[in-house]
């Protein structure tokens, strides 16, 4: 250091909220004192190994996406700590061989009572001041929303696809229909004084009148919404179909609610998501017939959320339209979002891929949860409203 330098230094005036030392710095104290509450409290779940391949810190989120909790892994080897997703320690052996400097790897993982998580793992090794390896950090990313949202995708084509081929013809059946319509009321003139006659051209009228509402179902999938969007509060929108409902003579089944009042705002068209909860409640109602519990739960979602390229993590709600009624199958929940699939006798499979169209276009998801006697889950993760946008 120049001489003007150590003059400068020596005759600036101490001040008490200059630190005299590079340690009492507010920064290094902070994360002397916090590193493992921040480790802890990473969106992602990280392990650290140490030189020898030993777990040596699993923080809470790491736990929860692979199921194994700290106490379980630590002082074990990865493969060990995780033996039921090899691939993990397949991923740790590469990196520790020198195969590779870092790597990131899409994978699932198992946890226990089969659940299973789409992940991204990513593997570097930790250097010190010095850059030599002082051990391994994996840093697990959930992929469910990503995947969700994917897929949510890829049946929206399908479903583009299979719409536009239907809408040339739901036009093209249209145009006769008004005619038959027409040629019934003109007929029912006609026979105006015969029972059979009236009863007959209403039967006509009535089936057009059918055909003609589920022709406009199927047009609504190729049409794209032209969505109203403003912050709408979820809470106000269920309540509103509920008391649709009850007018509508649902007041025999019961009704439990399990709302979080704290929930925040989503940016949506309110309209749009009433259309899409009175189709899940009504669907939810249909299977309970006379006897049953509908439940709709709220609540933050934790676990599911998009990383958006400024790098924070955009929020979802979660909305569960819960029924007692019958449930169903596997291989029909796979089928649900089908347009015409339905597990109704009298349901046209268009509802339901109706909503989903509807929820994608807000930038969510829907899903279905169900098993045979046990009753039926649906799922919509909508995305949370910016912050500068809410109420």
């Amino acid at each position: 250091m120049g001489s003007a330098a150590k003059s400068q230094r020596a005759s600036a005036p101490e001040t008490t909220d200059t630190p005299a030392t590079a340690d009492a710095r507010p920064a290094p104290r902070f994360l002397a004192a916090h590193s493992e509450d921040v480790l802890a409290s990473l969106g992602d779940g990280l392990v650290l190994l140490d030189l020898t391949g030993e777990v040596a810190f699993v923080s809470p989120r790491a736990e929860d996406l692979t199921g194994v909790s700290a106490a379980q892994a630590l002082g074990r080897r990865a493969e060990q700590a995780f033996a039921m997703n090899p691939w993990i320690g397949e991923t740790v052996h590469r990196l520790r061989n020198g195969a590779v400097g870092r790597t990131s790897d899409a994978g699932e993982l198992v946890a226990p009572f089969g659940r299973h998580v789409a992940v991204q793992l990513i593997a570097a090794p930790v250097l010190d001041a010095l850059g030599a390896v002082v051990g391994t950090l994996l840093l697990f990313r959930d992929m469910t929303a990503q995947r969700s949202l994917g897929e949510v995708a890829e049946r929206g084509s399908r479903v583009g696809d299979l719409a536009a081929v239907a809408a040339g013809l739901a036009h093209e059946i249209k145009n006769p229909l008004g005619g038959i319509k027409g040629a019934a009321q003109l007929l029912a003139e006609e026979l105006r004084g015969s029972a059979t006659g009236v009863r007959f051209t209403s039967l006509i009228t009535r089936e057009v009148d059918r055909v003609s509402a589920l022709l406009e179902q199927l047009l609504e999938l190729t049409r794209s919404p032209r969505l109203h969007l403003a912050v709408v509060n979820v809470h106000r929108v269920l309540n509103d179909v509920l008391t649709l409902e009850r007018a509508a003579g649902a007041d025999a089944l019961s009704v439990r609610l399990v709302f979080d009042p704290s929930l925040p705002e989503v940016l949506a068209d309110e309209a749009k998501l009433r259309q899409v909860f009175l189709n899940l409640v009504k669907n939810a109602l249909e299977a309970m017939g006379t006897a049953g519990t509908l439940t709709i739960v709220t609540r933050i979602e934790t676990d599911f959320h998009v990383r958006h390229d400024a790098g924070d993590r955009g929020q979802f709600l979660s909305i569960d339209v819960e029924d007692t009624g019958p449930g169903i199958a596997a291989e029909d929940c796979e089928r649900i979002f089908t347009p015409f699939f339905t597990t109704k006798t009298s349901g046209t499979g268009l509802g339901l891929a109706v909503s989903e169209r509807l929820v994608a276009q807000h930038g969510g998801t829907i899903r279905i949860e169900s098993e045979l006697g046990r009753g039926t889950r649906v799922r919509v993760r909508l995305p949370v409203a910016p912050a500068g946008q809410r109420g």
